[in-house]
């Protein structure tokens, strides 16, 4: 059995960052320390991050989002983007992915109940989350990084609810 921690504390957000840097590679491939350490700072101050537990207390997993978009200084709370999750082999499976993504639209509309639009990017070249994320939202666009080509997902806040909800 999982459970979900919302990072409030210091020791949370110290095994979360712990977490991410270890499994940043298996996340992205290439993805620098410097670049995992800086989306910590951004979870942080403009969104909410969560650990994924398992019975023992062992984090087996992460989610996270940011209200507002980067390359905007995060000026449109309206606008949520998912962040890097990631899941340990033993718990990587849908049943655990969507019940991560019900927690997040949880978490999104506690910060803002006001959001409209939900962004999902994802590596251009990981099949299985493009044929995911292409199910509950419609490629926007995609750019190059020092890390590869990434796509970016977006749909309605509401549509997102509603797919999540499918599996309740």
């Amino acid at each position: 059995m999982i459970r979900f921690e919302v990072c409030t504390t210091t020791a949370q957000w110290g095994r979360f960052t712990d977490f991410y840097i270890r499994h940043r590679t298996r996340i992205i491939p290439f993805y620098r320390v410097g670049l995992a350490v800086k989306d910590v700072r951004d979870y942080m101050t403009e969104g909410r991050a969560a650990l994924i537990l398992n019975e023992n207390d062992w984090v087996v997993g992460i989610g996270s989002f940011v209200l507002g978009l980067q390359e905007d200084g995060y000026k449109d709370k309206n606008i949520a983007v998912l962040g890097n999750s990631f899941f340990v082999e033993e718990y990587r499976n849908n049943r655990t992915f969507v019940r991560g993504l019900q927690k997040l639209a949880e978490q999104i509309e506690d910060a803002n109940p006001h959001v409209r639009e939900v962004r999902i990017p994802t590596a251009a070249d990981n099949d299985y989350t493009n044929r995911l994320y292409r199910k509950m939202a419609a490629k926007l666009h995609t750019y190059d990084s020092s890390y590869g080509k990434v796509n970016v997902y977006a749909t309605s806040f509401r549509e997102y609810k509603q797919f999540c909800s499918r599996f309740s």
